[in-house]
């Protein structure tokens, strides 16, 4: 195992200064120093009062590319977020180090630590590449990228290793020597020991190694084409799911899930979805033992794709259900989903893109059968970047009702150095950042972090009174159609909408009909949510 620990006081989130610290701890021997070329992998229930906010993460302060692949849930009720973050130590360019983000339940960064393996990239592997293990801390699949004693570039998976509180605790490289290994997700198996699938020389392949790190077996799979595997789940029972990509042809590429025993052998595999490329399935096996599937199915040569979920039989790969989500014409990604505990429903986690106006993370939430009961986009606006595009790679379900969202805010204008950074979004039981948007909003796009731009006072106030609500909306940020603003009660309820015109102005509330209380203020313009904030009646 490599051991490392490189922590630093307080991450650097976008207008905050940290400091960094370093700890001496024991590192494998250095391969010797030497500069490595920029690798750019690219049942249904009442609303919940649930913490929510927004944070956009530039980790080390550097102003790269930084990307969240996976959260967890930590000690404490902390979130722990898996991150590929670019970092320069001024004498080596990492293009990447596998980075954990501690956050807090209330939205405020704890610490950061990141991989410090000399002379080595790191990556954490894809979408929900990590996942919680028997101790309480968690695995990362990925893979170490690195020069051999012979100057030859090598690729290793990885099993990287996290404390229950977000601290790096080492990592072991598996796969055999002279190959490019490719990690994607890894899971503890019931033995205490560890399966990581992913990629090598165009196959898929799955590693199972015992609790040390130490191979077990290695088994490839695929075709004639290249085939990805991005997914991978221990079976009730025995055995294990393996969710990725088959290519048919050069020209189509289709959803692939297999069945494999205890040894790696198949049990089942099926290969479905169009005429065009089809993405890749994420696996998750249900509580009552059957397989999620999650992907996205293509309908044109560069899309559109339509977000996708599917409910495999266990014993044969047979569908029980499978639907499709979306907009026509929009490009509907899934990433990963879950099932939410206790309740049976599904959450997923993806993007959007709309065609002339960008990305948007998104969140799906549906009945155990598939159903969905809504559907909500997010995008980022701030003074750094203006109406910035954004995805999310995975998504959590939190104790208190709600989920945790994580992935990049995107690209803003060229001359921004700021241009992708950490993304984490908080929301409730419904998608939203202030309860009760859902009234409001239906199945549209949430801004994720205007959340000061409205003001109301006095707050709280005397029942009968009256109070004035302010709105400043920076002059980047273009209304989509004319201003509301709707007031919703603590129990979800509507109670009033009133006009808002126009921007950077005011308006007057009378309390005289509202019992005392929790109020929920919420601006919305045509299309997108905008901001909220509280108001209580005494």
């Amino acid at each position: 195992m490599v051991y490392f620990q490189h922590r630093m006081d307080q991450c650097s989130v976008k207008g905050q200064c940290s400091r960094l610290r370093g700890l001496k701890v024991p590192k494998t021997e250095s391969l010797g120093r030497f500069k490595l070329v920029a690798l750019l992998l690219v049942g249904y229930v009442l609303p919940v009062a649930a913490q929510s906010f927004n944070l956009r993460i530039d980790p080390f302060g550097q102003s790269y590319g930084e990307t969240a692949f996976s959260v967890e849930l930590g000690e404490d009720g902390n979130y722990v977020v898996i991150a590929s973050v670019p970092f320069n130590d001024g004498q080596l360019y990492y293009s990447a180090v596998v980075t954990s983000i501690v956050v807090s339940p209330q939205g405020q960064v704890l610490q950061t630590e990141r991989v410090d393996y000399p002379t080595h990239v790191t990556y954490p592997g894809w979408s929900n590449s990590s996942a919680k293990r028997n101790d309480g801390g968690f695995v990362v699949g990925g893979n170490t990228y690195g020069v051999d004693s012979t100057g030859n570039n090598v690729s290793r998976a990885a099993l990287f290793m996290v404390a229950a509180n977000g601290s790096m605790e080492g990592l072991y490289e598996v796969g055999p020597d002279g190959q490019s290994w490719i990690g994607r997700q890894a899971k503890q198996t019931p033995d205490g020991g560890y399966v990581i699938c992913g990629e090598t020389s165009g196959d898929a392949f799955v590693i199972k190694t015992d609790a040390q790190g130490n191979e077990e077996w290695v088994r490839t799979y695929g075709g004639q084409w290249n085939d990805y595997c991005k997914s991978v789940e221990p079976a009730t029972g025995g055995g294990y799911y393996i969710g990725g990509q088959n290519t048919i042809s050069s020209n189509n590429i289709q959803v692939w899930i297999t069945a494999l025993n205890d040894t790696g052998g198949v049990a089942w595999t099926r290969t479905w979805g169009g005429s065009y490329h089809d993405l890749s399935a994420h696996v998750v096996e249900m509580a009552d033992g059957h397989v999620l599937a999650s992907s996205s199915l293509g309908y044109g040569t560069f899309g559109p794709y339509r977000a996708y979920l599917a409910k495999l039989d266990a014993s044969d790969g047979s569908f029980i259900w499978q639907r499709e989500y979306g907009a026509s014409g929009d490009h509907d990604i899934i990433r990963s989903a879950h099932e939410i505990a206790p309740f049976g429903d599904l959450i997923s986690v993806g993007y959007t893109q709309v065609p002339g106006v960008g990305y948007f993370g998104s969140l799906l939430r549906t009945t155990n059968t598939g159903d969905s009961l809504w559907m909500r986009n997010y995008q980022y606006h701030d003074s750094i970047v203006s109406n910035a595009p954004g995805l999310f790679h995975d998504v959590q379900p939190t104790p208190d009702g709600g989920f945790v969202a994580v992935g990049s805010a995107l690209n803003g204008p060229a001359t921004n150095p700021y241009t992708q950074d950490v993304w984490v979004v908080k929301v409730d039981s419904m998608g939203c950042l202030e309860p009760g948007c859902h009234l409001i909003t239906g199945m549209e796009t949430q801004i994720t972090n205007l959340r000061d731009v409205l003001k109301v006072y006095p707050n709280p106030v005397a029942s009968g009174g009256s109070v004035t609500v302010t709105l400043e909306l920076p002059q980047t940020f273009k209304p989509q159609g004319p201003l509301q603003l709707t007031v919703v009660d603590a129990l979800g309820r509507l109670v009033s909408k009133e006009n808002f015109t126009p921007n950077n102005s005011q308006l007057t509330l009378h309390t005289s009909t509202l019992p005392s209380g929790l109020y929920h203020l919420h601006l919305s313009d045509n299309t997108r949510w905008i901001s909220g904030c509280k108001l209580v009646v005494e």
